[in-house]
């Protein structure tokens, strides 16, 4: 006879079992059809629960709270152990849930300029939500990796974002990001064709990180879907780890966006490093890579980078992550290109300048 019994459809007649033993709280999936999660991961052998843990029952979710009140001598668990108070995280579950089947994503733009001539050629859509304790990327992707939807999560950002773009420009470039857990996987491709039939004119990029790169061979038959679909690729965070340069050489992107580590070190850098610096732009443009920098925040930094031979620049310096409302304001404003920052009699003005 089980001691918990859960009313729901996802959940075995005996799933699982919760047990104390020498203080501790022991947990074990007794052959659930739907399995038993831990923290975002299957449940396979005995399992330590711990204060804040989320376990999953199927679809029920419940965490672990350890009550002062209630301790056993031992300093462990005691009897009366409360295992199906919610724990704040577990709280968010249903805010995310709302998230993904009824879109409460409030995408935000960060302009991408040409360094020489500073012209906005397009924006970075970056994730967040109108839900309070989702408010940001952080939250709601870990949310997304209990929830084992971090590539549904991506899927609906990229699709919410492009929705919010065609309001702000619809000419303009977007670079939309995706999620180490989508790549090698049909079901990528799959969605980038539709979103490609739900936005067909729009200029579109997709954005790879680098360190999720890990064959050479789906690298070549993802540019060739994206070729087909006419959507750009880009590697982000370019050198954050150990740089991938074999998938470089053999499947070069259109742009390569060097980490915020580069320009953030570039200022104070020898001689030597950035002329290191200089040799792989150089190399980049060699297999006809755009070279973006991220991170870019002051005007030393700009000058820095126009003079290594960027081509592109990301930074607070040219714009902060916005919402669609702030952008749309600018560009009613006519001044849309003095969301760049520009020199004027010697001073260097930016964004904060330019009031409607």
């Amino acid at each position: 006879m089980n001691s918990l019994c859960l009313t729901d459809a996802t959940v075995s007649g005996i799933h699982a079992e919760l047990k104390i033993v020498n203080g501790e709280l022991i947990l074990n999936d007794l052959g659930s059809t739907n399995g038993t999660l831990l923290n975002g991961h299957r449940v396979t052998d005995t399992e330590v629960l711990h204060d804040g843990d989320v376990v999953h029952f199927g679809l029920v979710i419940f965490s672990v709270e350890k009550t002062v009140e209630v301790l056993s001598s031992s300093g462990g668990f005691g009897s009366k152990t409360c295992v199906a108070s919610m724990h704040e995280d577990a709280v968010l579950y249903q805010g995310f849930d709302r998230l993904l089947n009824q879109p409460h994503i409030n995408p935000h733009f960060q302009p991408i300029v040409t360094l020489g001539n500073v012209e906005t050629i397009g924006y970075e859509i970056l994730v967040r939500s109108n839900i309070e304790g989702l408010e940001s990327p952080d939250k709601i992707f870990k949310i997304a990796a209990m929830r084992m939807a971090e590539a549904r999560l991506s899927e609906v950002c990229r699709s919410e974002g492009l929705l919010s773009a065609i309001q702000l420009h619809p000419s303009s470039r977007y670079f939309v990001n995706t999620h180490a857990t989508e790549l090698e996987t049909p079901r990528l491709i799959q969605s980038l064709k539709e979103l490609r039939d739900d936005f067909p004119s729009m200029a579109i990029v997709l954005e790879i990180n680098e360190a999720a790169i890990t064959s050479v061979k789906y690298l070549t038959e993802l540019i060739a879907s994206l070729k087909d679909l006419n959507i750009e690729l880009a590697f982000d965070d370019f050198g954050a780890g150990q740089a991938r340069l074999i998938e470089l050489f053999e499947v070069p992107p259109k742009y390569l966006k060097f980490d915020l580590s580069f320009v953030r070190g570039l200022e104070t850098a020898s001689k030597l490093h950035r002329a290191s610096v200089r040799a792989l732009i150089n190399m980049v443009h060699d297999l006809d890579v755009v070279a973006l920098a991220e991170g870019v925040e002051t005007q030393k930094q700009v000058e820095i980078c126009t003079e290594l031979g960027f081509d592109m620049a990301q930074g607070y310096f040219f714009g902060r992550p916005n919402p669609l409302s702030y952008w749309q304001e600018k560009l009613i404003c006519g001044q849309t290109q003095a969301i760049t920052t520009v020199i004027v009699a010697g001073k260097t003005l930016g964004p904060e300048n330019f009031v409607c």
